[in-house]
């Protein structure tokens, strides 16, 4: 027996792979190759690489993982687990239903291509028959690219009592609900209808500060388009187009709880106010009351019953007028309620007119009934003389701001 021990085909291998990996630190400008004779890197193997069993510090052999390179180029082993957590999402790949061909025998298990599914349908796992087609989610989804089978039972909401939002911009725009569950109902004793209705159908159209609108399409208002509008202050309003160019509205206005309702009509100043009734019967409208500005000026004018024309006057009224009239029997205060007043006392009385600078251009019609004493309050007589004295008959007053005048 010879004094060298034999060395078995699988130590030399060993060796041999070692002198592989030591030759690069000796010859820098070498390369190694297996089963090459022109390797063009430091290791160049033509052929693969299969590596049986790996220990690492006395721990059990790596199983269900892959040799990957880190960016330094050091090799190291990962577990598929972590591979798929590092794959960006989306970009995982999916086997295509082009090679699921299987029957569903036991050799070809998937068996896919064989339930006669339709393009773009899902599949659903059923205990029974195991992978079976699913209704296509178009029947029983709403789809953002639209809808073409749709049920009257089909809808858009929320079958529990919550508020239903639509948004834009990631601002809420408009939201359905009862009045109570959208936070609007009034429950004060005094509250007004419908605000003290809590299960009121509300569609609330919100703002930002305060502001909001409703706007309508119409291709022919060049410029004032219609619309429903609130403001910051609390008013609410509607303008609308005329005529293309001209345009009208009705708002309130107004802050700090003093308040006001305008009507307006406008862009030059011509533009009637009209108030009109329809007749069924005769499939016909009857102007009732006509309101009209004068160009671009200050004057405008009032006509009732004018059939459509232009008032003659600024206050234009072709039928009777109406004005009131009462009796007194004792001293009294004139008010802005009055105008002709008669005189029936038996005994001395006093007449109170208003101040003559808070009533410019009111007119009394005064008669007197008896011919007991009627004090009044200083007035200017027909010959312009202060009196204080009714005298018998009818006399007319008017204020001019300053006196109050006998006009007739």
């Amino acid at each position: 027996m010879s004094k060298y021990n034999k060395i078995s085909l699988k130590q030399l291998l060993k060796i041999v792979c070692a002198i592989a990996f030591l030759i690069p630190f000796f010859c820098f400008s070498q390369n190694v190759g297996i089963k090459t004779q022109s390797p063009s890197q430091t290791l160049d193997i033509n052929g693969s690489l299969r590596i049986r069993s790996i220990n690492t510090a006395g721990t059990s052999t790596v199983k269900d993982s892959v040799m990957v390179f880190e960016n330094d180029g050091v090799v190291k082993y990962a577990s598929s687990s972590q591979i798929i957590q590092q794959i960006p999402q989306g970009f995982f790949p999916m086997v295509t239903n082009s090679k699921l061909t299987g029957t569903g025998t036991s050799p070809n298990p998937l068996g896919i291509s064989s339930l006669s599914a339709s393009i773009n349908q899902a599949l659903g796992w059923d205990n029974t028959s195991g992978w079976v087609p699913v209704h296509q989610i178009s029947s029983s989804n709403w789809l953002s690219v639209g809808n073409s089978n749709t049920l009257s039972t089909n809808f858009l909401g929320a079958t529990n009592d919550i508020s239903f939002n639509i948004r834009s911009n990631n601002t809420t725009m408009l939201q359905f609900g009862r009045r109570q569950t959208l936070g609007l109902f009034d429950s004060s004793n005094t509250g007004l209808y419908p605000y003290n209705q809590p299960n009121d159908a509300v569609a609330y159209i919100r703002g930002t500060n305060g502001n909001s609108s409703l706007q309508f399409e119409s291709s022919m208002s060049q410029i004032y388009k219609p619309v429903f509008f609130t403001d910051s202050s609390g008013n609410f309003g509607f303008r609308g187009s005329a005529a293309g160019n001209d345009w009208f509205e009705a708002t309130s206005s107004g802050s700090n709880n003093d308040g006001s309702l305008r009507f307006t009509i406008g862009d030059d100043g011509n533009e009637p106010i009209v108030f009109r009734k329809y007749n069924n019967s005769t499939n016909s409208y009857v102007e009732m009351m006509r309101m009209k500005g004068l160009g671009l000026d200050s004057r405008v004018t009032v006509g009732i019953n004018v059939n459509g024309n232009q008032p003659n006057s600024i206050f234009e009224v072709k039928g009777s007028v109406s004005r009131s009239i009462s009796t007194i029997t004792a001293s009294t205060t004139l008010t802005e309620t009055q105008y002709t007043v008669l005189l029936n006392n038996s005994n001395t009385i006093t007449v109170t007119l208003p101040s003559a600078s808070g009533s410019r251009g009111r007119i009394y019609v005064l008669k007197k009934l008896t011919s007991s004493t009627v004090n009044i309050s200083s007035y200017l007589n027909r010959l312009s003389s202060s009196s204080t004295v009714l005298p018998n008959g009818v006399i007319q007053l008017q204020s001019d701001g300053t006196n109050w005048q006998q006009i007739n």
